[in-house]
């Protein structure tokens, strides 16, 4: 190639580069918090007959959305004066449905629209076009004005979730919605005073009824912005994910738990760019956890799993977060890990595509061949006599016993009952020994949906203890082997004396207290018209009340169960 030819080819490689990176578009400023109205102006895009156009709602842009003109600025004011929208919607809920829930439910949680104008960010989707209508470059910015004169975001996380609100709550396909699904159904509802029906279990459970939200799946997957702020306002993630609606029954109570998963599709990678949970470590998935059916308090989930960190199993860290919703308002929650192959390889030092975990019974991670392992060790455990040495050997190869008991321990102290021990529990093993101190292939328990059932006053004196063995085959048939009990015991008292000690209850109550309570004074406004501040003091003098008489009646049940001559003589002690 001649001198001529070599110097036409670069000014096409930079007439190409120009042409490429002028068809980007970027914002003037950064997404982020500003405490006076600002100008946003749109950079790049609009040359070669291209044009800009813009949404404030959270929709994806259109060639016949707002026109950009850059002599003319976007002006972003305090949003919160805007009226309230998807705030106002009553069909996010089946709750919302007064009559059925009054004639067939068990109860009304009350939820309401908001009577005042909740707090608002803006929202800016811009997107170039060009002359054919090809859309070239999105980009999303959220701009919170004024927040330094509103209550409830000092020393807190930020969350805004950007989706277009189709995705959200269209009638056939939006995930938070009750929808189609929910109509399909609808008329199927008996009246429960009719003694000849024959009634389905959820029938009498608002919160069970099939909705569009209670739906899961790659189909019920929308993609959306989330933009994280850590306590100083500083942004620590944004990034474009998937986002689903999270959980059991909570799905149908407000607000719904949201589940974030990275993909290659959404933003490039399988994984996020910030190791939001500080373990030098980036999750493939995250959720915004919004209580379960600890929902209005919120505090259950946060207890257990703070305190019980330093037990033998697996735990979710919880970072408190006030999250928005296409721009408005939608509650209190806290970021918390998920249980995946993700979390333990980067919690135990495995290989992902050598862990096997199970949740409720049912394969989350592994191959097809995996289903029935877990099954097998329970079935090896419940139908032999582990009082004999050498089952109850073949038993410890089988499952981390320490993991094992601190599990069952903690769960019998506080008190765990209604959906427990038969679900809501998940374990895990690796296929293969890898000679790794987690790698040998033992399962090991993982701690989560603590929400349902127990750390309550009104569970104080519950029997915990007889009714795992009642209906726990194979905790029953480890119990009648002596060593395992006396591990047993010892533990349980353990996690009473210093884990649930009076201290450090008082430490997490005042620290819960001070930075929970305004928090969700304010989530509760949102949902219920009201901060139900009275109650959040109720709820947790009822748990420290639970506490404070707990042990005592653990010890009891153990003398009960185990005989105290027997503990004694096994240096047992109260």
């Amino acid at each position: 190639m001649g001198l001529i030819g070599i110097l036409f080819a670069i000014i096409v490689i930079l007439m190409i580069a120009d042409f490429r990176s002028g068809v980007h578009i970027t914002f003037s400023i950064e997404s982020g918090y500003y405490d006076d109205v600002t100008e946003l102006k749109i950079f790049g895009g609009g040359h070669r007959g291209n044009r800009i156009c813009y949404t404030l709602d959270g929709s994806e842009p259109k060639v016949d959305s707002n026109l950009y003109d850059p002599n003319t600025p976007i002006i972003l004011t305090d949003a919160t004066l805007k009226e309230n929208v998807y705030s106002m919607r009553t069909d996010v809920s089946t709750a919302f449905q007064y009559d059925l829930v009054d004639r067939y439910s068990t109860s009304n949680p009350g939820y309401t629209v908001p009577n005042h104008g909740v707090d608002k960010c803006n929202v800016v989707r811009a997107s170039v076009f060009d002359k054919k209508g090809q859309c070239l470059d999105t980009i999303t910015g959220v701009y919170f004005i004024g927040f330094q004169n509103k209550s409830g975001y000092d020393e807190i996380y930020t969350a805004s979730i950007v989706t277009d609100p189709d995705n959200l709550f269209d009638y056939e396909t939006g995930i938070y919605t009750t929808g189609i699904t929910f109509d399909n159904i609808k008329e199927r509802i008996p009246e429960l005073e009719d003694e000849n029906n024959t009634l389905d279990w959820w029938y009498p459970y608002w919160w069970w009824w099939a909705s569009n939200y209670s739906n899961g799946g790659m189909e019920w997957e929308r993609e959306a912005g989330v933009t994280i702020f850590d306590e100083n306002k500083k942004i620590i993630l944004s990034e474009d994910c998937g986002i689903r609606i999270q959980g059991g029954g909570s799905r149908g109570k407000l607000p719904k738990s949201i589940g974030c998963y990275a993909r290659e599709i959404y933003g490039g990678s399988s994984e996020f760019k910030t190791d939001l949970f500080g373990i030098n470590q980036y999750p493939h998935k995250f959720i915004f956890f919004s209580g379960g059916d600890d929902n209005t308090f919120k505090l259950k989930d946060y207890m257990a799993n703070t305190m019980e960190q330093e037990l033998s199993f697996a735990t979710m860290d919880f970072i408190p977060c006030a999250v928005f919703l296409d721009g408005e308002y939608w509650g209190i929650y806290y970021i918390t890990e998920n249980y995946n192959s993700d979390y333990i390889s980067d919690h135990y030092h495995v290989k992902e595509d050598n862990v096997i975990l199970m949740k409720n019974g049912e394969l989350a991670e592994g191959n097809e061949a995996d289903t029935e392992l877990f099954a097998e060790v329970i079935e090896f455990i419940s139908s032999n006599d582990m009082s004999l040495e050498e089952n109850y050997e073949q038993a410890c190869r089988l499952i981390d016993m320490d993991s094992y008991i601190d599990y069952y321990a903690a769960q019998i102290y506080i008190a765990r009952d209604n959906d427990w021990p038969q679900g809501n529990y998940a374990v895990w093993r690796t296929r293969k020994n890898d000679g790794s101190a987690y790698g040998d292939c033992r399962w090991r328990w993982m701690l989560f949906d603590v929400n349902s059932g127990g750390l309550s006053i009104d569970r104080a004196e519950a029997d915990t203890l007889l009714r795992t063995l009642t209906i726990d085959s194979a905790f029953c048939s480890l119990y009648f082997n002596s060593e395992f009990r006396v591990k047993f015991a010892e533990r349980i008292l353990y996690i009473g004396k210093e884990i649930y000690s009076e201290e450090n209850c008082q430490i997490f109550f005042d620290r819960y207290s001070d930075k929970m309570k305004e928090q969700i004074g304010i989530s509760n406004l949102r949902f219920y018209n009201d901060a139900k501040t009275d109650i959040f003091d109720e709820n947790v003098e009822n748990t420290r009340l639970f506490f404070q008489r707990r042990y005592d009646i653990v010890w009891n049940l153990l003398v009960n169960n185990m005989g105290e001559a027997w503990l004694i003589q096994n240096g047992i002690q109260k």
